[in-house]
């Protein structure tokens, strides 16, 4: 999530998270549930923004310790994450250098990078980091495991990715060439929100200057609800037709990777 809107961490009661957030964390934790055979020890969200994917993450105990790291934490931010996430065990860095300093690897580790790539020039900024170089992707590396997720199709790149901040957009195959030059295993990859991809496109075709983001949905709990609704069902049945052999286009893209 961009963290661009901080005034969120202080009106929790009166924010309204967007059906795609909450749809994209079900799509997340579906995947990771049949894809990660082993419960991580250490969880690393990286882009963790007001840490609701990390909190979720804490929440289903999907592994055993959890960090989150973003540029924008600041002591004041982390304190006031800390005040809404009471009781919560995150701990949370401005830095994966800092992080890296100050946690050694236990066990198998999960680094989340749900769209973070597309904000950056060049994507070996985080992908120098937190994958080592093919040379050295060898025994001791064999506990990690990646969960990475970036918009599709530069040809619906749109005002709406430049208001986000977002340099390109990708394919699968792209996609999977990038992290497999990096001598990452791809243990599965595709698309999800097929209904959203045919949205954009008509959206991009008729409102070109788009001006709203995730940041400022001010939908009711009614059609929040609802919308969440059709973007589960949705992911839940292009799965199913995905293991049918039928491989449906969507708005975003995955690929679950280990070293």
């Amino acid at each position: 999530m961009d963290i661009s809107e901080f005034k969120r961490l202080r009106e929790t009661s009166a924010y309204s998270r967007h059906p795609w957030e909450i749809a994209r964390q079900c799509v997340m934790r579906r995947l990771l549930a049949k894809y990660i055979p082993v419960r991580p020890a250490q969880l690393v969200d990286i882009g963790s923004g007001d840490a609701y994917i990390v909190n979720l993450a804490l929440k289903n105990a999907i592994a055993q310790s959890y960090y989150a790291i973003d540029i924008e934490y600041t002591p004041e931010i982390v304190a006031q994450l800390k005040e809404n996430n009471a009781h919560s065990t995150i701990d949370y860095y401005p830095t994966i250098q800092e992080f890296q300093r100050a946690v050694k690897p236990s066990g198998n580790r999960l680094y989340l990078c749900m769209d973070v790539l597309e904000h950056l020039r060049d994507e070996k900024e985080i992908l120098d980091l937190i994958v080592p170089s093919p040379a050295r992707a060898t025994g001791d590396g064999q506990g990690t495991f990646y969960f990475f997720t970036v918009p599709a199709f530069q040809s619906v790149f749109s005002s709406h990715d430049v208001l986000l901040g977002h340099y390109r957009r990708y394919t699968v195959r792209q996609f999977r060439e990038l992290l497999s030059a990096r001598g990452l295993q791809i243990i599965d990859s595709g698309y999800f929100f097929s209904s959203l991809l045919l949205a954009r496109w008509f959206e991009r075709k008729m409102f070109p200057k788009k001006e709203y983001s995730i940041d400022n949905w001010e939908g009711s709990p009614a059609k929040t609800r609802l919308l969440t609704a059709v973007l589960k069902t949705d992911f839940i049945i292009t799965n199913i037709l995905k293991t049918l052999g039928i491989r449906l286009p969507g708005l975003s893209c995955y690929c679950i990777c280990r070293l």
